[in-house]
């Protein structure tokens, strides 16, 4: 067919048909082939889109690119705001019950990291001047999220009650809060009238600070238990800790409280410590944020952790952001490492705010180092592709067509689903993206370059894309259908930035394949016409070099610049196969061929060995997304600030029994910012008699019969004590000195227990909160609950917390089955069934994600092949990638979680590219009458063992990049794909081709177009080369 379009018949002088034997090539001389008998060359759809893809390259390609370029716009016109949060589940049973609880409790101020925070009076600090103006000013201390927290960890051996140690602490605070810029950022004490006698002027934080009229001011102390002490028992500084024998008596004795009240607070954490014994004349008062989770407890004499603050304003001279590079910078310079180091002996330490906003910043600016270093992985791709195809001008049209999936992604997300939400995970995509586009374009590209050989001398770009375009446009449906595939079916976790992830990147895969077979090949077309008289002459240019550099290269050297004669430009004699074809199939698969049966027991016992050990991947103990490497000092302060303390939201498990909102999560559930509204019970009341006893009674048999240790904070409890303790009825109580309290008086009495001031609600809302008054003027309770402590950790694995939720959920129901009327609409939540929920959900959702991506694996499979065996072992070749990868990592210690699953749902979308080019390949060459394995193997080697090895390569050296990443996640990204290219080149390439040499199936056996009667085997005798 011409390029007009008309059938046209050209006589050529070739070697031998497509499919032949060597034995019937050389008695075979001339043939004469109609163009109108290839496939897809006709007047139907196929026909004409290869008409106007080949025929006319720059109205395809301008067409596209302007749509692209359309797309890409109304997709960012909004602009882009790249997120990070989101990591919990949205839309489970569990989910809807933490989310409105945490809404709630999360929606006011104070320090919600202790389970029995809220059970604390504000810490009232002496004054640290002498000043007589000032002596009757106190400060209340309330820690900020600001203040930089210091976490002392005992080297082994080293007990932190020491003196020696204490001193150490000390001075190390003070040393910090000695660094250039802390004055100017640090919180200030008291303002007291003129400058204080024997006190100095200046500027650090030990020093007052002029404020510009006759009043002065200095930085608050660094609070913790050494710096207080020694100013509170009336010493001087730091260093008498290690020579004055009555500070360090007075320690001692410090000590014996704090053990004999850490142990009365493990039986009850509402005991007191002011009338234990060992605490006569003790000044410092229980902290349960600054010490250790076991010390006091089983015979745990020594202190290993401890911390103090480092108090810190904002709204002085300074903003919060400059607050925590000013904290990073300390850390990144070294200053940090140079104040610990005369300490070295006694502790490690790790600073920190108490919600790891240093650690935050120090990710968000690494992000953009790593992010370069992947896009420098994106460069070695572009240059590799250079080098494989040797056109600057189709290796552009390779970068647009996988810049150009980017912003059309964003717009089908944000127009076309409606998600807004951007997940920092959708750059990684760039990287996925290039390294599967590379794969599409060394496809497409080869199997031009094949037909082109096949052809004889000066055919036109149109008489090339009817041989090829078809092949490799349906190669890479597959492909693509089964990556795409991969990606969309992690929406089913129901985590916002995975669930995000997985709908951007196979929207991503899908407009990479459209482009691929649009711009990218037009742009071959192009280039093939126009390098023709390159070929013919023998003659090179400028644009030669440019579009065909390896092409002119071997003119050079071929004709020195000289017009080639006729002869041989068509010669009888020349090789119809391109270098890398013969290469493979002359020097490699013999050695495949002979080995084949070891390879193939090879290939049995890795799928063995690999099944075995990825099931023995974990879920993880640790709810934290880690970003920075577990050596890092922001990962550990983390982990010992939420896991390490008393106080530590992660030391224990606290389940909550809630009433008076009901569970449910009515937000956008893809974007992490749109919170649940409240749906309150309107028929939670509990001021009955009954009501209140029945409560009352619960809180006693959980506490006795569920609660760890006997540990609860019931509030109603606390109110029956204070209502007996107090010398003379409260008023708001009707005269009740005990619950149950009259109906009418209920909630004035609880209310004025609340205003007592030793109680607060929900660790960051005062109890307080939860009151309201009605259209009626009543005062009402909206909402309350009590909490108890399991018998479990968060430390403890997933399958542990599970029955451990199954436990108390069974007892909840149970009790709240019995409970009166306006109290049977309670639940039970906690943050750690919330975390374990995640973690279950990510692990369920790889499951089904995984068996998903197989079962489309094995249609794609059987789609290319139509062959039931073939399509089996191609499953086999795909498990065998998945369980040797995931049994690498587990073997480097990796667990399965929010990284580690986000990089297994990436591998199972790359594992099955190659070994469904491969089959496919095979099953072509198996359905003519006479192939043999060997044939068939062979033929499928030489044809896309190339491309396949060429994309691996590509992925490979790209992926090495990724290894110098600081983030974690850049990193284990990296790993898995580094592992999974191994594995599948090797895999496809040799083990795949050995087990088909072996045992493939031949002349039809288990094509089911046959067995349905549908097509018959090609009448070739032979396709061997």
């Amino acid at each position: 067919m011409g390029r007009d379009g008309t059938t046209t018949t050209t006589t050529t002088t070739t070697d031998a048909p497509r499919w032949v034997s060597p034995r019937r090539r050389a008695a075979t001389a001339a043939t004469t082939t109609t163009t109108a008998g290839w496939a897809s060359d006709g007047d139907g759809d196929a026909g004409r889109v290869v008409r106007c893809v080949a025929g006319r390259p720059c109205v395809t390609c301008g067409g596209t690119l302007a749509f692209a370029l359309a797309m890409a716009a109304v997709g960012l016109f909004d602009g882009l705001t790249i997120q990070t949060e989101g990591w919990e589940t949205r839309g489970t049973m569990i989910a809807d019950r933490q989310a409105p609880y945490a809404l709630y409790s999360g929606d006011g101020d104070g320090d919600s990291s202790s389970a029995t925070a809220y059970l604390e009076t504000p810490r009232a600090r002496r004054r640290l001047s002498s000043n007589p103006s000032c002596a009757s000013q106190t400060d209340t201390y309330r820690q900020s999220q600001e203040d930089m927290n210091v976490i002392f960890q005992a080297k082994s051996g080293v007990d932190l009650w020491s003196s020696d140690a204490f001193a150490a602490m000390c001075e190390f605070t003070e040393s910090y809060m000695s660094v250039s810029g802390y004055g100017d950022m640090c919180r200030h004490e008291n303002v007291c009238d003129g400058l204080p006698a024997g006190e100095s002027f200046g500027t650090g934080w030990e020093w007052w600070e002029s404020r510009g009229d006759s009043s002065y001011q200095r930085c608050v102390r660094g609070y913790g238990y050494p710096t207080y002490l020694y100013k509170t028992a009336g010493y001087s500084g730091c260093s008498e800790y290690r020579t004055n024998s009555a500070l360090q008596a007075k320690l001692a004795t410090e000590k014996t409280c704090m053990k004999e009240c850490a142990a009365a607070k493990a039986s009850d954490s509402s005991a007191s410590c002011t009338s234990l014994s060992g605490c006569s004349g003790a000044l410092l008062t229980y902290d349960a944020s600054a010490l250790d989770a076991k010390f006091g407890l089983s015979g745990v004499t020594d202190l290993t952790l401890t911390r103090s603050v480092a108090t810190m304003d904002s709204s002085r001279k300074s903003s919060r952001d400059r607050i925590y590079e000013w904290s990073f910078d300390i850390f990144d310079s070294g200053t940090l490492s140079k104040l610990a180091a005369p300490y070295a002996a006694y502790f490690d330490v790790y600073v920190d705010t108490r919600s790891s906003d240093v650690r935050e910043f120090m990710v968000d600016k690494q992000l953009t180092t790593d992010m370069m270093l992947a896009m420098g992985a994106v460069v070695i791709i572009v240059v590799l592709l250079w080098v494989h195809m040797g056109s600057v001008w189709l290796t552009l049209g390779g970068i647009i067509q996988v810049l150009l999936s980017f912003p059309s992604a964003i717009f089908f997300t944000k127009r076309i689903c409606g998600i807004n939400f951007f997940p920092f995970l959708n750059f990684i995509g760039v990287f996925v993206i290039a390294g599967i586009g590379a794969d599409d374009c060394f496809v497409i590209y080869d199997k031009w370059q094949q037909a082109k050989c096949r052809l004889a001398p000066g055919q036109s770009a149109l008489d090339v894309a009817k041989h090829s375009y078809w092949d490799s446009a349906w190669a890479m449906f597959l492909t693509s259908l089964t990556t795409a595939a991969a990606f969309f079916s992690n929406a089913v976790i129901p985590i916002a930035p995975i669930r995000v992830f997985a709908v951007f990147m196979g929207a991503m895969v899908v407009f990479d394949y459209l482009y691929d077979i649009t711009i990218f090949a037009a742009m071959i077309a192009w280039q093939h016409d126009r390098i023709i008289r390159y070929e013919q002459t023998g003659r090179n240019t400028v644009g030669s070099w440019f579009l065909d550099f390896w092409g002119s290269v071997a003119r050079c050297r071929c004709c020195g610049g000289r017009s080639r004669k006729p002869d041989v430009i068509i010669d009888n004699t020349r090789e119809r196969r391109s270098t890398s074809e013969a290469f493979i199939a002359d020097k490699i698969y013999p050695v495949i061929h002979f080995l084949r049966w070891v390879l193939t027991l090879c290939l049995c016992g890795a799928f063995a060995a690999g099944i075995y050990s990825a099931s023995k991947l974990t879920t993880p103990r640790d709810s934290e997304v880690q970003m920075l490497p577990e050596d890092n000092m922001f990962t550990k302060f983390s982990f010992l600030q939420r896991s390490g303390f008393k106080s530590s939201n992660e030391a224990s498990v606290w389940p909550k029994v809630v009433w008076g909102i009901h569970p449910g999560d009515n937000g956008n559930h893809f974007n992490p910012k749109s919170k649940p509204t409240f749906h309150w019970d309107t028929t939670f009341d509990m001021s009955s008699p009954e009501s209140q006893t029945w409560l009352k009674n619960f809180c006693e048999d959980t506490k006795t019969n569920m609660a760890s240790s006997s540990r609860a904070n019931c509030w109603l409890t606390y109110m029956d004590t204070w209502l007996s303790s107090n010398p003379t009825p409260v008023s708001e109580c009707g005269g009740a000195t005990s619950i149950p309290v009259p109906e009418a008086n209920f909630y004035d009495c609880a209310y004025a227990y609340a205003n007592s001031g030793s109680y607060y609600q929900f660790l960051n809302r005062p109890f307080t909160s939860a009151f309201y008054v009605d259209s009626n003027g009543k005062r009402r309770m909206k909402i309350m609950a009590i909490e108890f402590a399991a018998s479990v950790l968060w430390t403890a694995s997933i399958e542990e917390l599970e029955k451990e939720w199954e436990r108390w959920e069974n007892y909840v129901t149970a009790k709240i089955a019995t409970a009166p009327e306006g109290l049977r609409n309670a639940y039970q939540t906690c943050e750690a069934w919330a975390w374990m929920d995640t973690v279950k959900q990510m692990r369920d959702g790889v499951y089904i994600a995984g068996a998903t991506t197989l079962a489309i694996a094995a249609f794609t499979t059987m789609l290319s092949t139509q062959n039931v065996i073939v399509c089996i072992y191609s499953l086999l070749c795909i498990l065998t990638i998945l369980g040797c990868t995931v049994g690498t990592i587990v073997s480097l210690g990796w667990t399965l979680g929010f990284l580690e699953g986000i990089c297994i749902t990436i591998l199972i979308g790359l594992s099955v590219d190659y070994v469904v080019h491969i089959g496919h390949a095979y099953a072509h060459a198996a359905r003519h009458e006479g192939a043999t394995r060997r044939e068939c193997a062979r033929h499928a080697v030489s044809m896309m063992g190339f491309p396949v090895l060429s994309a691996a390569f590509t992925t490979f050296c790209a992926a090495l990049a990724l290894l110098r990443a600081v983030v974690v996640f850049f990193t284990k990204f990296g790993t898995i794909v580094l592992l999974s290219t191994v594995y599948s080149s090797i895999v496809s390439v040799v083990l795949f081709i050995a087990l088909l040499a072996a045992a493939g199936p031949v002349n039809g056996f288990g094509d089911v177009t046959r067995l349905c009667g549908r097509k018959k085997l090609a009448k070739t005798q032979s396709i061997a080369y």
